[in-house]
């Protein structure tokens, strides 16, 4: 089983498998992927749409998928064949595509898509490569990343406010960034103000309204909150990654305030700009000691295993247990 990060440099090195199964949300990044193969298997030269095909699985029987694969590239020397929406095959087509999948024709690249993470081998032992949300840091380096592409730079609480905004999908923070992008014209800095033009506050209300219910430890208003957001399609690791800052946020807080420094000096450093945002965390702040946020921490972590390990059915009781344990917390797990 590989990673995204494992994977990239394999792919660049031209080590490319006959078969991969590519799982999890992060489909920006599988978007990635499949371009890079598709450089290294096809030249400038190749009759490349004859050869790249893509297959969904709403609908396709076992001897499409095979035939597809078995025929021999025309006009190339490989082909690429993509199977979008795997998971939604019946177990009778996944069955009768083992055989290839652990025999595949070299000619071939097969790609199979699935939105959720595996675990353990795949079917018929292909490789299985999973596309896990990327955590703060490498979200924030990313986007100052595609912003630099287009010739311009983002203020740090701007790059706050678009991830509690959008999320941390990559496709749709992409999408967001061409847009601020476009929005900022001539001027080179995007700022925080910029990003709330833009980009809807729909999401951005939920989820504050989640991490201050929480930090507030109001348990029912912290659960409507939490299923306010996940109706809304919301990934689960999405709302994870930003509990998390918040609660880092007030930590930082208290141990700043233990060294006796004043909150002029300590807001630059947590990046808290906004005056309702500070008097905000200067009163969840009062609401927990250090142990009880080191505890806190420890169950973010075990939430994150649980939701990338387990089946995705149980994301929303994994994130309501956390929520309500994070809301009744004084110090003990239990």
């Amino acid at each position: 089983m590989l990673t995204y990060k494992s994977l990239l440099p394999e792919l660049k090195k031209s080590n490319i498998l006959p078969v991969y199964l590519f799982a999890g949300p992060e489909e920006y990044l599988k978007e990635e992927c499949i371009a890079i193969i598709k450089g290294q298997l096809f030249s400038p030269t190749d009759s490349i749409e004859i050869n790249f095909q893509t297959i969904y699985g709403d609908s396709a029987s076992a001897s499409t998928i095979i035939n597809t694969c078995k025929a021999m590239p025309f006009g190339a020397k490989k082909k690429l064949i993509i199977v979008k929406n795997f998971s939604k095959l019946s177990a009778e087509v996944k069955k009768q595509l083992t055989p290839y999948l652990k025999s595949p024709v070299s000619h071939t690249c097969l790609i199979l898509l699935a939105d959720k993470t595996e675990k353990g081998a795949g079917p018929g032992g292909c490789e299985i490569v999973n596309f896990y949300s990327p955590y703060e840091s490498e979200v924030s380096a990313w986007i100052q990343q595609q912003v630099q592409g287009y010739e311009k730079k983002i203020a740090s609480d701007a790059t706050s406010v678009l991830i509690s905004r959008t999320g941390t999908g990559l496709l749709e923070l992409k999408s967001e960034i061409e847009k601020l992008c476009l929005y900022v014209g001539k001027k080179e800095r995007i700022e925080a103000l910029d990003v709330l033009e833009v980009t809807s506050e729909n999401r951005e209300a939920s989820i504050f309204e989640l991490m201050d219910a929480i930090g507030l430890k109001k348990t029912q208003q912290a659960i409507k909150a939490l299923n306010k957001l996940l109706s809304q399609k919301e990934e689960p690791v999405k709302i994870l990654f930003m509990i998390t800052r918040h609660l880092r946020i007030i930590f930082k807080l208290k141990l700043l305030q233990e060294q006796r420094m004043s909150l002029i000096e300590i807001w630059p450093i947590l990046d808290v700009k906004f005056d309702k945002q500070q008097a905000s965390f200067l009163t969840q702040s009062k609401l927990h000691d250090e142990q009880s946020l080191k505890k806190a921490f420890e169950l973010l972590l075990e939430t994150d295993i649980s939701l990338k390990s387990q089946d995705s059915r149980l994301s929303s009781i994994v994130m309501e247990l956390l929520v309500f344990r994070l809301c009744l917390m004084d110090g003990q797990i239990g």
